[in-house]
């Protein structure tokens, strides 16, 4: 069975990450139209991913995997209305920024 896009992206996480750019350690938690769930680790050196859920994240993102790769490859730019209408749900919204901000990804 091949790999979905989502777990694609996820596993090449550390690769793109960019050491520095995360000053504090910070858990986020990933979960995408109810199926994938993904947890990533930052600190100021490395970038760890695993699949499944933890509970002890400082910031999750749950929404549909569509919104979230068309966010990640700059398609889409989170709106206060996809927080309102529960297009998208985060306990940190400022902090999926950090996250985003902590990868090199292709132009």
């Amino acid at each position: 069975m091949a790999k979905s896009e989502v777990a694609q992206m996820f596993e090449a996480l550390p690769k793109m990450f960019v050491k520095g750019s995360v000053k504090t350690p910070r858990t986020f938690y990933f979960s995408l139209d109810d199926i994938e769930k993904w947890t990533v680790n930052l600190s100021a050196d490395a970038c760890t991913v695993k699949p499944g859920k933890t509970d002890d994240a400082d910031c999750f993102f749950k929404s549909t995997a569509q919104i979230f790769l068309d966010v990640w490859s700059g398609k889409k730019t989170p709106s206060a209305t996809d927080f309102i209408t529960g297009a998208i749900k985060s306990n940190n919204p400022l902090m999926l920024k950090e996250f985003m901000g902590a990868f090199r990804r292709k132009a």
